[in-house]
């Protein structure tokens, strides 16, 4: 991906601990930030989320040309990745664009293997998660088929005003939760 690296951070503890720092630059014009969505807006997701618990998390290809593509297109009016799990990171993509969500969830497309919940709560997938407005969708769907043909893309459902109607979801990934030892957990 022509990435540089360059330096590191260790240190001596009881685990390995590795920290990563990337910069770059993008053009003001091309930003899509957490916060741009509006209440109507479709939800999308890229790729099948699930499976990082089987190791899916180490075998991936990020979608940066996609991410790219998306903000030059003018189609989406907000994104982010999915590092922590739809149900982790969709609500706050909702809430920095002040809004609600409603999805049906079984429209998420999963990995082989995976569960609905697992699919929605693992964490790890890398995929993309963005809101375009109703208008947009069936440019978006024409526009993608044709640029990212072997990336599924799917619709699972939409931004709703502030304090409007929620899904339920299963609790997204928690880095805090799954570092603590065994029956001292939180609940």
């Amino acid at each position: 991906f022509g990435v540089g690296i360059v330096g590191g951070e260790t240190s001596s503890s009881p685990a390995a601990a590795v920290a990563v720092t990337l910069t770059g630059t993008v053009s003001p014009s091309r930003i899509l930030r957490r916060s741009g969505g509006k209440p109507g807006d479709k939800i999308f997701v890229t790729g099948k989320l699930g499976g990082s618990l089987r190791g899916k998390h180490l075998d991936f290809v990020p979608r940066l040309a996609e991410g790219q593509w998306l903000g030059a297109s003018g189609l989406a009016s907000a994104m982010m990745d999915l590092s922590d799990g739809l149900a982790a990171d969709l609500p706050r993509l909702a809430e920095a664009s002040g809004c609600g969500f409603v999805i049906d969830p079984a429209l998420v497309p999963r990995n082989r293997g995976c569960t609905t919940e697992s699919a929605i709560a693992d964490g790890e997938d890398y995929e993309l998660v963005f809101t375009v407005p109703s208008r947009k969708e069936a440019s978006l769907q024409r526009r993608w088929r044709i640029r990212f043909p072997r990336v599924p893309l799917t619709a699972i459902g939409h931004l709703t005003r502030a304090g409007g109607v929620a899904s339920a979801l299963p609790a997204g990934f928690d880095h805090f939760f799954h570092c603590q030892p065994g029956p001292e957990r939180a609940s």
